[in-house]
């Protein structure tokens, strides 16, 4: 049914507040999903667990997330943003709680299981929802206020975390979190109303030409079969934009989650900082995110995303390279911290919006499950490598391979074809 003049306001009005409670929801989620590591040293000294054994308890939590993503991502198509998440929410809060009440590695294990469960719905059902909310109205800026959106929330987890965990102690610090948390569940579920339902009513254009595309990927059955791509898999070729995406934030995922793990370990161990002072430095870098998120949704309305990707990477890698090969100090070190954060950043919201553009039909649940479920698979392989690679060398090595990673991911980025 083709949308009306007078339809079109209300249409618009219902996207943009889909788009920005998607970007609150997606601050709110960083906190949780980053509430664990801010609190391992107190744990530590609670419990008298190793450093290895708390690692393993964290990786869990992220093989557990990003394996669950694929299936995920095919639920929201099945069964809808809003029920996905309020369930999500609801594993991902159980899994927090008991957490909070466990005393044996064991016992932490099981419930990092039942968190990653949870944790696994957010993106693959919030980036959908935020590309359907704007497809063909500024994709890149919307993509770049929900990487916001996560960027504030993850920055501000350490220091939620912390502060609860030096008031109340580790245990009730979570069940703190998890009584505000299931608060904000029950606010989303009684005030969200899912954009799905009624642009299937309103605005089938986008879908219609998605479609399309869909078709004209399919080879034909009859005359064709001598132009060289008759033995080729419809499904493989429907889906291979997608899949190369997926390959590339494999390496993007390893970069980030291994820069953000090791990040405060070199502060330390390379520029002398203080743990209180090299974590404060992290914030920052985090933080700086949000700027490089907003100029990368600028620059991918206006721009090819793919060029925006490259260059982010470019940029980034050599200011990796910077920050080991220098020898910086005070504030040229948290300017270049700062630069990085914000470099890094402005590929985000570009890859997001590649993603939605190579998504075969309304399959967007699907797609976003399979690349954030690899880059997800991407960060847990990650940190043990660069571990390796400080153990047996140095951990200025360890980033320089992650430099040459997120390298990669901007070149791979370049063989993304989106439909038309």
């Amino acid at each position: 049914m083709q949308t009306s003049d007078e339809q079109k306001p209300v249409i618009r009005a219902r996207a943009l507040r889909a788009r920005n409670l998607m970007a609150v929801a997606h601050a709110v989620q960083h906190i949780f999903a980053m509430s664990i590591p801010p609190l391992l040293v107190f744990i530590h000294a609670d419990l008298h667990l190793s450093w290895t054994q708390l690692g393993t308890v964290v990786a869990v939590g992220h093989i557990t997330g990003g394996l669950m993503q694929f299936m995920t991502g095919m639920f929201v198509d099945k069964f809808g943003v809003k029920r996905v998440l309020i369930s999500g929410f609801s594993l991902l809060l159980t899994g927090l709680f008991l957490f909070s009440r466990s005393h044996t590695l064991p016992a932490m294990i099981a419930c990092q299981i039942l968190f990653g469960i949870g944790n696994s719905t957010f993106h693959p059902a919030s980036f959908a929802e935020v590309s359907r909310a704007t497809k063909h109205r500024g994709m890149g800026i919307g993509m770049a206020l929900h990487n916001i959106g996560g960027n504030v929330g993850g920055a501000a987890a350490y220091s939620i975390a912390a502060l609860l965990a030096v008031w109340l102690g580790w245990r009730d610090a979570i069940l703190a979190m998890v009584s505000g948390g299931a608060l904000l569940t029950l606010a989303f579920g009684l005030t969200y109303r899912e954009m799905a339902a009624w642009e299937k009513e309103t605005d089938q254009s986008g879908k219609a030409e998605d479609e399309a595309a869909v078709t004209r990927q399919k080879p034909a059955e009859s005359t064709d079969t001598q132009k060289g791509n008759e033995n080729a898999s419809p499904l493989l070729q429907i889906w291979m934009p997608v899949l190369v995406v997926a390959t590339a934030a494999l390496m993007s995922g390893a970069f980030s989650r291994g820069f953000n793990t090791f990040l405060p370990s070199f502060l330390t161990t390379a520029r002398g900082a203080s743990g209180a002072v090299a974590g404060m430095l992290s914030t920052i870098m985090m933080l700086s995110g949000a700027g490089g998120s907003f100029l990368g949704g600028k620059l991918g309305d206006t721009l090819d995303r793919r060029r925006v990707v490259l260059a982010s990477a470019l940029v980034t890698a050599m200011f990796i390279m910077l920050l080991v090969q220098l020898p910086l100090q005070g504030l040229p070190l948290v300017l270049l911290l700062i630069a990085i954060g914000f470099s890094l950043s402005v590929a985000r919201p570009c890859m997001s919006a590649l993603t939605s553009d190579a998504t075969p039909g309304d399959k967007t649940g699907t797609a976003f499950g399979i690349v954030f479920g690899v880059m997800s698979l991407g960060g847990s392989a990650a940190t043990p490598i660069i571990g390796y690679v400080a153990d047996h060398y140095t951990l200025q090595l360890g980033f320089v391979l992650l430099a040459v990673f997120f390298l990669g991911h901007g070149l791979l980025m370049q063989l993304v074809k989106p439909r038309d």
